[in-house]
């Protein structure tokens, strides 16, 4: 890639990310969502969206070693990843009367994939950044001790964590991440209504759609999540 067309697509990637985080219902008015070029443009939207969450990631990466190896090769399952999600998508909306086609719906979940894995990337970074600063002996406990908080070990009430869990740090780096997954789920479900624009459903079907899919969808997610376990790699 030259010089020059990475200078043409970082102005088009934080223009398309500003407009999608303002109006993520507008921003796919008077678009032809069939387009191929469109499809291209979303896909090439999350990658970089994936790289770009990786980059924040550098600060703190959990293992150096290896760390670019394995990030490029989750980076490129976000493609096959969003597809998937994108296709249960429109199998959903089909159920509720949708009229949508396979590839606007491939087209819209990927924008918001790209727009949420950025936001969590920099949530992330702030709420390691604070144990980081204020707590820099600490941090390699604390990567342990939040890897075993999503997988709910017991392993939690060992001593050797209890001055950490109990530190106003911890505290304040847990609010961080509650505030974030507040806000993105929240813009999530107003940007949702896109799907319904798409599909041309009412609010009560796109809502249904939405139950649905969140429904079939954590199903897909733990067999992915095992998946990407089983395969050292981190996708969601």
């Amino acid at each position: 890639m030259t010089h020059d067309a990475l200078l043409k697509i970082i102005p088009e990637y934080i223009d398309q990310l500003l407009r999608l985080i303002a109006g993520p219902r507008q921003f796919f008015n008077g678009r032809d969502l069939n387009d191929k070029k469109i499809l291209v443009q979303s896909l090439l939207f999350l990658f970089n969206s994936a790289i770009l969450g990786f980059v924040l990631k550098t600060p703190f990466p959990e293992d150096s070693e290896g760390y670019w190896s394995t990030a490029m090769v989750t980076v490129i399952l976000y493609t096959p990843t969003a597809v998937v999600l994108g296709c249960l998508v429109f199998c959903c909306f089909r159920l509720f009367g949708g009229k949508g086609t396979l590839p606007g719906h491939v087209v819209i979940f990927s924008y918001f994939a790209g727009v949420s894995a950025l936001f969590f990337a920099m949530v992330s970074l702030v709420a390691k950044g604070i144990i980081k600063v204020k707590m820099p002996g600490e941090f390699a406990l604390y990567q342990e001790y939040m890897n075993l908080l999503f997988s709910n070990s017991d392993m939690l009430e060992q001593e050797r964590f209890k001055a950490l869990a109990e530190s106003q740090e911890m505290l304040f780096s847990m609010l961080v991440l509650g505030v974030g997954f507040i806000l993105i789920s929240g813009w999530l479900l107003v940007a949702w209504r896109a799907f319904g624009d798409w599909n041309n459903t009412t609010r009560m079907r796109t809502n249904a759609a939405l139950i649905l899919f969140l429904i079939i969808g954590y199903g897909v997610s733990t067999v992915l999540g095992l998946a990407q376990f089983a395969a050292g790699i981190t996708l969601f």
